[in-house]
């Protein structure tokens, strides 16, 4: 009786602790709601417990302060840094908030039950594979080949000295392991350590032989034993290529186990650029002329041209015989290279969209700004092809006329290169934007400027972020720029059925005017920005200034400003059918920086002067704006 007594306690004290547990379970379920479960990372940042706008947010951090810090490695010895953002290293962030969110979710009751029960107490750590292009990785590698390893295998050549060729002979040589470089550098920038990461050099030996180079030695000096002479039929004229003209164009590579001898075209041009203008009519291209609002087409006209490339086939086909005799060849009635008819079928009739932004004149960002839209003005984009800003325009360097000023990099407004063209960029997307285009990548900036439209902005650098488009019109895209000392305009030209739209930035606000209602078929396009939500506060910065200071002086490098989110929503109506973008977009609150003198740092170790010697205050750093 009384054993029954106690398995019937046993019982219900059991029962209670599975009604406890399972309602833990569904009380922890119940207020994780809509966020990450349990405790969990992502490459050493705590997740868990985030929504998915949290996560977003943390995971753009994270992938700002990791490609734009630089990575050490040991190779051949020799220690070499590279910058991420030189290979296109990329956190897959929508992929990385998927999975996460799905952990513990996936299967039945039981199942997320058990799932629960066995990561009570622990912390997952979410494996991620970073992204990067494989042509800038190998880029990167070729060039580390040749300036580090130096010593790359060669497959042998011809080379010419005077009318003589001269063989090299192939070699072995040492380089990068391409099958685990790559992964390794990748996953280096993702662990974020101090330890420099070795990387493997391999020996790698050459295909041909030395007996390959020698009968390309020998075909070589038939080539260049006399001269060549290209008659142009039923003209009455003649081009001769001499034996130094062809040497100057002579080239070899590896082809199918030999090396394979042929004349460089561009050589073979320069030696006909002599003889053009007696026997050529060059044709003329078309034109797309933009007049207001309109775009009218100028007609191209044909022409007589010598082909190049097909006089290099021609030389080629004589240069191993007796004859040494040809035939210059012409192209009749050569089209131009952008003929009426291609730009007849582009479909650009009219202005579509337009945005302007100001600034203050004078100043490095709108030099910078100015080189920007000069590489932009005059961009085709066919229908249904993507354009990207990086791409298009390249990188900004000195070289390329560009100047210094402001870039956010890791929550600090800095100064580099090219900086400031983020003016461009949020005028170029605003003119995506409201020209209705399929968005397919942007980033709005980490701080909010007032000059930008709040929440339709975004931001550009180099390599990245990126500013991509796809042009989902039916026809194609004509891009014009322009541009006074205080303004900067980006205008679309396609067809959206007869629909103009013209914007601008003036005064905090954003100002727009539909020039042209447009037919049934355009494309209307319609924002609203939500009230400011989330708002975060600045925190405080105190670290050691750069340059001398006294004890008892501080310099702000940079002034705080508060943070928050907007939600944007766009809607285009075509046709009666209504599609609806929204997202959330996530200003960073601006840290205050402020330098002191080193003793003066929170925790630091270094004794401070006894005494201080009053000097003139040093005024605040001013850093321009992107």
């Amino acid at each position: 009786m009384q054993f029954s007594r106690i398995l019937r306690v046993s019982a219900s004290i059991l029962a209670g602790v599975v009604i406890l547990i399972a309602g833990s379970f569904g009380m922890a379920r119940l207020a994780a709601a809509g966020e990450v479960l349990g405790s969990v990372t992502v490459m050493g940042t705590q997740v868990g417990g985030m929504t998915e706008a949290e996560m977003v947010l943390a995971l753009t951090e994270l992938d700002d302060r990791l490609a734009t810090t630089p990575v050490d490695f040991v190779l051949d010895g020799n220690p070499v840094t590279l910058d991420p953002r030189q290979i296109g290293f990329a956190i897959p962030i929508p992929e990385v908030v998927s999975e996460a969110m799905r952990l513990g979710r996936t299967g039945d009751i039981p199942e997320q039950f058990r799932w629960w029960m066995a990561k009570l107490g622990q912390t997952v750590e979410l494996p991620i594979e970073s992204t990067f292009d494989a042509a800038s990785m190998e880029a990167v590698l070729a060039l580390w080949d040749v300036e580090v390893v130096g010593d790359p295998p060669f497959e042998g050549g011809v080379s010419v000295e005077g009318t003589s060729p001269v063989a090299q002979y192939p070699r072995a040589g040492r380089r990068i392991d391409r099958n685990n470089a790559p992964s390794l550098i990748s996953a280096a920038i993702a662990d974020d350590s101090d330890q420099a990461v070795a990387l493997p050099v391999l020996a790698s030996f050459p295909t041909l032989t030395p007996a390959a180079i020698d009968n390309a030695v020998a075909t070589a000096r038939l080539w260049l034993s006399a001269p060549i002479t290209l008659e142009a039929a039923n003209r009455n004229a003649s081009i001769v290529f001499t034996p130094a003209d062809l040497a100057t164009a002579l080239r070899s590579e590896p082809a199918n186990g030999s090396m394979r001898l042929y004349f460089d075209v561009d050589e073979v041009g320069r030696t006909l650029d002599a003889s053009r203008s007696d026997l050529e009519l060059p044709p003329i291209d078309a034109v797309l002329e933009v007049s207001g609002n309109e775009v009218r087409i100028v007609p191209g006209k044909v022409g007589t041209l010598i082909d190049a490339e097909r006089t290099a086939a021609a030389l080629e086909a004589v240069a191993g015989t007796s004859v040494r005799v040809g035939v210059l060849p012409f192209q009749e009635g050569a089209e131009p290279a952008i003929t009426t008819e291609s730009l007849e079928a582009l479909g650009i009739k009219h202005l579509i969209s337009q945005f302007t932004t100001y600034h203050d004149c004078c100043q490095n960002r709108v030099t910078n700004i100015h080189l920007f839209a000069d590489a932009v003005t005059g961009a085709i984009v066919p229908a249904g092809e993507t354009f990207e800003l990086n791409d298009h325009v390249g990188e900004r360097t000195v070289e390329r006329g560009f100047l210094e000023d402001g870039t956010i990099i890791q929550g600090e407004l800095v100064r580099t290169v090219g900086g400031g063209v983020s003016q461009f960029a949020t005028t170029f997307y605003n003119a995506v934007f409201w020209g209705g285009l399929e968005d397919i990548s942007h980033r709005p900036h980490s701080f909010y400027f007032s000059r930008y439209p709040e929440g339709i902005e975004a931001t550009i650098s180099w390599p990245l972020p990126r500013l991509e488009f796809r042009n989902d019109y039916p026809t194609a895209l004509l891009i014009v720029t322009e541009y006074t000392d205080t303004s900067i305009t980006v205008k679309f030209f396609g067809d959206n059925d007869g629909r103009i739209v013209v914007g601008e930035q003036r005064g905090g606000r954003t100002e727009l005017t539909v020039v042209a209602e447009g037919g049934a078929n355009a494309r209307v396009v319609s924002s609203s920005v939500s009230g400011r939500f989330a708002p975060t506060e600045p925190r405080t910065e105190i670290r050691a200034a750069e340059e001398p200071i006294e004890v008892d002086e501080q310099r702000v490098v940079q002034k705080p400003a508060a943070g928050w989110s907007v939600k944007v929503t766009r809607t285009i109506v075509q046709n009666g059918v209504e599609k609806i973008d929204e997202w959330t977009v996530r200003y960073l609150a601006k840290r205050e920086i402020i330098e002191v003198h080193p003793c003066m740092v929170p925790d630091s170790e270094i004794t401070c002067p006894t005494t201080t010697t009053t000097s003139t205050t040093i005024p605040t750093t001013t850093t321009s704006q992107p």
